[in-house]
């Protein structure tokens, strides 16, 4: 990592207002990642996701934070947000998947967050970052965009669209 990327950091949205950001420590952030997720509006709206009964989001959550990059968006001292990076199998890429909570979304938070992963992949030494998201979801399209995601045409009129970043 850069220095410019060490974590944790304190990053301001749009609004001026301060939001930080820290990699997920499991021994003490599952119960804080789990409210977040109980709380989250709508639920099952990015493809399913987040569950929305509580044993399917333990189970979803025992899942995906097995392996990769968890990082936890906080805004006084609550978590509002989580990104990962998991590795992919293959191509030496990672996947990202970002869900930021009703209270911080429209503030710049989510595109500060994906140059935040690029920024991290890239020094991670992936070679592109892979995301999908639904068609219908224009802010997090826009989002993915202004960083630099582009979309894969075999994608384009799928029920989800597939953008990567070239690093």
């Amino acid at each position: 990592m850069t220095a410019a990327t060490q974590l944790p950091v304190q990053l301001v949205d749009k609004l001026g207002s301060p939001f930080h950001v820290r990699v997920y420590d499991p021994a003490a952030d599952r119960p804080l990642l789990e409210r977040m997720y109980s709380a989250f509006e709508p639920k099952r709206a990015a493809q399913g996701l987040p569950p929305e009964t509580a044993y399917a989001l333990g189970r979803w959550l025992d899942h995906i934070l097995k392996s990769g990059l968890h990082l936890l968006v906080e805004v006084n001292a609550e978590v509002c947000g989580h990104v990962s990076l998991i590795p992919m199998e293959s191509g030496g890429g990672t996947e990202l998947a970002i869900f930021l909570h009703q209270s911080i979304r429209g503030r710049g938070v989510g595109t500060a967050m994906n140059r935040l992963a690029a920024t991290l992949a890239r020094d991670a030494g992936f070679s592109r970052v892979w995301l999908s998201v639904e068609p219908t979801n224009i802010p997090a399209v826009r989002s993915y965009q202004k960083v630099g995601f582009v979309t894969l045409r075999h994608s384009m009129w799928a029920s989800e669209i597939e953008m990567e970043l070239r690093l």
